[in-house]
């Protein structure tokens, strides 16, 4: 436990390292945070920050590293799961990006940012149908105004490459199609085996 004098210390520490942040300062920002870090290794704050301020440099790893961290140590703060399934995306590693917005939903339901992630990353994946009900579903959960806005948008820019798109393939439907086919080795074993039958 930190004395009196370390934890006021600690918090001008903090305040100073937000700042750093919101004005734009983000490689500052980054020193100042891993200068709270040391004092206290299991603040969630700082390990919040830190992994914001390397998102807004594009150091992805770090970021998601700092917001694994901080998503251990406060995983009842929503922005912990979203910095760590947007920074997990960046480095397209999207299957486990998913999987961390469908945790963070189970666990919150109503929350419309973690939905319009995960409906973004589903557009990506050309997953199209699972995208609509992510975004019916952050409509459903009283988003801002910003995030209506954002919705919309999304939506919008998905119908246009629909409407170009010659071939309209559901990912999710062929996805399912072969986990319950036969492979392609034992398809190409039965092949083999009959041709040399005759």
């Amino acid at each position: 436990m930190l004395c009196e004098a370390a934890l006021s210390s600690l918090e001008e520490k903090l305040e100073h390292a937000h700042a750093q942040l919101a004005e734009g300062y983000f490689e500052n920002a980054i020193e100042a945070f891993s200068e709270c870090l040391l004092l206290e290794p299991g603040g969630a704050k700082a390990w919040q920050g830190r992994a914001l301020a390397h998102f807004q440099i594009k150091s992805w790893n770090p970021a998601i590293s700092d917001f694994r961290k901080a998503k251990e140590l406060n995983p009842d703060e929503p922005e912990n799961w979203v910095g760590l399934g947007m920074s997990l995306a960046m480095v397209n590693q999207i299957y486990e990006a998913i999987d961390v917005f469908e945790e963070l939903l189970i666990k919150y339901p109503h929350y419309a940012r973690g939905h319009i992630q995960l409906g973004e990353l589903y557009y990506r994946l050309g997953v199209i149908k699972k995208g609509h009900q992510q975004m019916d579903l952050a409509l459903a959960s009283r988003p801002s105004l910003s995030e209506r806005r954002r919705i919309e948008q999304l939506k919008k820019e998905q119908q246009t490459l629909d409407e170009k798109r010659f071939y309209k393939p559901d990912f999710e439907e062929l996805r399912l199609k072969n986990k319950t086919s036969p492979g392609v080795a034992k398809q190409l074993f039965e092949f083999i085996r009959n041709q040399f039958r005759r």
